[in-house]
């Protein structure tokens, strides 16, 4: 399964109300039933306080939403849903601190979909905006698989039958991959499926970790081990303890392992965790001694570059340190900085990998620099340091009416995603400066209307009408066919 999200964290929805900005988040989560027909989930939630609430004859008051949920293939409506959602009574509008939580199950076979969420403030004269997202589904009821990793704000065992009830359980979920300072806990839920298709009587091991962006190891001690009894689906729920983790990306991971340590399937997840609480003390580095290592043979001017050219591929506690030296210039834990960083990641030849590494780095220096930023400061730079140079790479520099552009397509990227795409347009025409619009892979941006910017400058065909999420095949366009090989 691949989920295309829109290119922000937050899912944020602004309709122009009298009363305000309506924000609102979404995320669809596929599933498969008892019966293995595939289902995707549409969670949402609206910011209770952006809407305008009336008050009821029992002088209570009130907000309603009408929400419109289209599910399009291949621009045609495949079903839809449009009611309205009633958010709950409050005795008082002065300070109002919730949201209005639904969700909707519907079948989809296999296929691609948008996903198309239109909220209206009932109370008020409002234009329509809407949320969209495109969702794959491809299911194969002949293997094991894993669901998608569905967020969880709140949840309870339950025998009672609504909306929110799945396998016993009510869950409320979190529509958002975001967790600021004040939510210490993350909870997940996920599904397996098939197992007993794949394993005799013994049971498999399935590990639960979150880890960076630029490393495949658990964070600490973020990891959640247990043993399941083959069947034809099982449940994993579980919560980890967010307070000791710094500001940065992250992912979670969950695997599927026999006992023998094979691999038989995966499913990540990425979100970004904000925490002010923790404080970062650079005198960690104070026990380096900098005479008799690699990084003291660099030059002092040269000093800066380098320590920033780790950025694209530092872990979020490096990141931190970055940003400190960038600040305060000093020479002596700047050295001490970089030996670490290669030391940390080979304790036996920190040189070597840190050569390997100077090498790529120039490559993009030569490659992606423009006149006001460094090779490693780019988006391409950024790309090809972060994961590697692509298996294939397309460059159009002349296509008629579209901007050059270059689509990078890698076989495979961690963690545990293949036939990724990254997405660059040039809009500039002059410093050859291409700024990344679309990725499918985990936690770049995703822009469902990415073609517009690539071809907006001369047609104009509609690029600022949000009805409109294809561009129109023109002659001498060929990016999408570029986009689908």
């Amino acid at each position: 399964m691949k989920n295309w999200l829109l290119p922000s964290l937050l899912l944020l929805l602004a309709l122009q109300t009298k009363a305000g900005i309506i924000h609102a988040n979404m995320r669809n989560c596929i599933f498969l039933s008892e019966k293995d027909s595939s289902y995707v989930e549409t969670q949402f939630t609206v910011t209770a306080k952006d809407l305008s609430f009336i008050q009821r004859d029992d002088k209570k008051y009130e907000a309603t939403v009408e929400v419109t949920l289209l599910y399009m293939k291949d621009s045609i409506v495949f079903n839809h849903f449009k009611y309205l959602l009633f958010s709950e009574a409050i005795d008082d509008t002065a300070s109002i601190n919730f949201n209005l939580t639904d969700l909707k199950r519907i079948n989809l076979p296999k296929g691609d979909y948008t996903i198309e969420l239109y909220l209206k403030d009932e109370n008020e004269t409002t234009s329509t905006n809407y949320l969209w997202e495109g969702v794959t589904v491809d299911y194969n009821i002949d293997s094991l698989m894993i669901s998608d990793i569905e967020l969880v704000e709140s949840y309870k065992l339950s025998d009672e039958s609504n909306v929110f009830t799945k396998r016993g359980y009510e869950i409320l979920p979190l529509a958002v991959e975001y967790f600021p300072t004040a939510m210490s806990s993350l909870n997940f839920y996920s599904e397996i499926y098939h197992a007993d298709k794949l394993i005799s009587d013994e049971n498999y091991v399935i590990t639960v970790f979150i880890h960076e962006t630029t490393s495949q190891s658990p964070y600490r001690d973020l990891v959640v081990y247990s043993k399941q009894k083959p069947s034809h689906t099982s449940v994993i729920f579980s919560s980890f303890d967010l307070s000791k983790l710094p500001t940065g990306s992250y992912f979670i991971t969950l695997e599927v392992r026999t006992r023998k340590n094979e691999l038989l399937g995966s499913r990540s997840l990425f979100f970004y965790r904000s925490n002010t609480l923790l404080t970062f003390n650079p005198s960690q580095l104070d026990s380096i001694n900098v005479e008799n290592i690699f990084s003291s043979t660099l030059a002092s001017d040269s000093l800066n570059f380098w320590m920033q050219s780790l950025y694209p591929i530092a872990s979020n506690e490096e990141k931190n340190y970055i940003e400190y030296f960038e600040k305060t210039k000093s020479e002596t834990g700047m050295r001490a900085f970089i030996y670490k960083f290669w030391k940390d990641r080979n304790p036996t030849d920190p040189l070597n990998e840190w050569m390997a590494y100077k090498n790529s780095v120039m490559y993009a220096e030569e490659n992606f620099k423009t006149p006001n930023r460094h090779g490693f400061e780019t988006d391409m730079g950024r790309v090809y340091l972060q994961y590697g140079p692509p298996s294939d790479a397309l460059s159009e520099k002349h296509e008629p009416g579209a901007y050059p552009y270059q689509i990078w397509h890698y076989y495979f990227i961690k963690p545990n995603q293949t036939n990724v795409r990254f997405v660059f347009y040039n809009p500039d025409l002059v410093i050859g400066d291409y700024k990344l619009i679309h990725s499918d892979a985990l936690g770049e941006i995703r822009n469902p209307r990415w073609q517009y910017l690539i071809y907006d400058a001369v047609n104009k065909h509609g690029s600022r009408d949000s009805d409109v999420t294809k561009f129109p095949e023109h002659f001498g366009s060929r990016v999408d066919d570029y986009f689908k090989e």
